[in-house]
């Protein structure tokens, strides 16, 4: 019997994971062992495979994955398309680059944590960013997310959009304080057959103008958000929360959701950059503070029906339709799994290029005494930044790592259902990277996750009573694939 991958998977490998299948649909890698991929790579509609004299696992994984579409029986003229044939990157995997294509910005927002409005890591030529996509694509990285600064503000960006098209990368997101979405920008996406997400930020009701420090700035983002949803683009947005605005937190969310945003992520302002100043010294929250606003909040906010997808610093987050709520620092992980499970999984999946070029697990580190650390590609090539570095080092940490890099983690009585919390916390704290997160602290210590789950528990029972969670989706194809092994 002669089978024939699907048109829509190619055969990747990459540094470090050479046996790879890309999903062109959903824009991500799976990888899977060598035997079994080895089985795959047969799928080309010219070698016969005796099925009847493959192991039971083999023919299972043979089985599921025509099942599923992942593979057919090849016809007489059936042929493996050139661009699915199988090529290695030489660089780590890493689905999507979150890249400021700029450091400086049109707004002069009080809370900016890497000082945009001094463009204090500077503005890379448009050489540069030809270059940085030239990078991108020779690594095997396909997914582009473009932030600054202000990514809007450059006169170059419609040749940067078509470079990344030219290279077969996808434009995912666009992060932009919104002032210059406008119908003619829109225009120009489109003519490149282009429709990323947006994530703009929004400070609340009456409070927005304040943190973005220009007069205007809320109507210019409430006019940006009202355009995208006309235009049908994906919105979701930022909240920053500090004393002046935690009172129209309700009021701002539904808002937001009646001009069509998807989600919203709220949490207290990072102390960086702009930041640190004695003005923001007044309107910082405590952690306790912005705990309690979080639990007397999260019951309006299944009392008004869930509007939207919500995430509450790392104490809350919900999508609507789903079975349950959850904490991002609730996390458990065994003794078994902590040398295995990495500290942050988002780090695994992403990575963050700077203004200056420099590659870092995330946006928030750029400021962070860890930088000294890093390599920008401006200097290094990518591709060996991302095969073997002190980035690499950083991004794959483990749990086991963070409970053995400091004296609390691992005699703390919340180990088993805390992994450590977030790196970048700990770095803003100056605990360093294999540090504690005293937000996470907070949140266990203080009982706050016994208060927001009491908080939460008899408004979301009514909340489910009203609006049941939707049935189980089924899985494409690429997401099931590891289920055949």
């Amino acid at each position: 019997m002669k089978y024939l991958l699907d048109r829509r998977y190619r055969f990747r490998g990459w540094y470090g994971a050479p046996y790879g299948i890309y999903d062109t649909k959903v824009r991500s890698a799976l990888f899977l062992d060598e035997a079994l991929y080895r089985l795959l790579m047969r799928c080309d509609a010219v070698q016969e495979i005796e099925t009847e004299k493959l192991a039971d696992r083999e023919a299972r994984f043979l089985k599921q994955l025509e099942q599923e579409g992942i593979i057919r029986r090849a016809g007489l003229w059936d042929f493996l398309r050139e661009d699915q044939r199988y090529r290695t990157y030489p660089a780590r995997y890493r689905r999507v680059a979150h890249w400021s294509v700029t450091g400086a910005c049109n707004l002069k927002c009080r809370h900016c944590f890497m000082s945009a409005p001094h463009a204090k890591h500077g503005s890379p030529t448009h050489e540069q960013l030809v270059r940085t996509v030239e990078q991108l694509a020779e690594c095997g990285v396909f997914n582009v997310e473009i932030t600054g600064g202000e990514p809007l503000i450059r006169d170059d960006l419609p040749e940067v959009v078509s470079l990344l098209n030219e290279r077969g990368i996808a434009l995912e997101n666009i992060y932009t304080n919104g002032w210059l979405v406008d119908e003619p920008f829109l225009d120009m996406l489109e003519a490149r057959g282009v429709r990323p997400g947006f994530q703009l930020s929004f400070d609340g009701i009456g409070c927005h103008d304040y943190l973005r420090g220009v007069p205007g700035a809320e109507e210019r983002t409430v006019r940006a958000l009202r355009l995208l949803k006309e235009r049908g683009y994906s919105t979701a947005v930022s909240m920053c929360l500090h004393r002046k605005n935690a009172a129209v937190l309700r009021d701002s969310v539904n808002f937001l959701a009646s001009l069509g945003v998807s989600s919203v992520k709220c949490g207290a302002v990072m102390d960086l950059g702009e930041w640190k100043t004695p003005e923001a010294e007044e309107l910082k929250l405590t952690r306790e503070e912005e705990l309690a606003i979080f639990a007397a909040y999260i019951p309006q906010y299944f009392a008004d029906g869930a509007p939207l997808a919500l995430m509450l610093s790392g104490a809350f987050a919900y999508t609507p339709g789903e079975e349950e709520w959850f904490s991002v620092y609730h996390r458990e992980c065994t003794p078994d799994e902590e040398g295995r499970a990495l500290a942050c999984g988002v780090l695994g999946d992403t990575f963050y290029i700077g203004a200056d070029g420099l590659v870092s697990p995330c946006q928030g580190m750029c400021d962070c005494d860890i930088a000294g650390r890093l390599s920008s590609l401006y200097v290094k090539p990518l591709r060996e930044i991302l095969a073997e570095s002190e980035y690499v080092k950083l991004s794959y940490a483990t749990v086991g790592d963070v409970r053995n890099g400091n004296g609390e983690c691992r005699s703390c009585e919340y180990v088993g259902r805390c992994s450590g919390g977030c790196r970048n916390s700990a770095l803003i704290a100056e605990r360093g990277y294999y540090g504690v997160d005293p937000d996470a602290c907070t949140f266990f210590r203080g009982g706050w996750e016994e208060h927001i789950r009491e908080a939460a528990a008899p408004a979301f029972a009514e909340y489910l009573k009203k609006l049941p969670p939707a049935a189980e989706k089924k899985a494409a194809p690429a997401e099931r694939l590891p289920n055949c092994l």
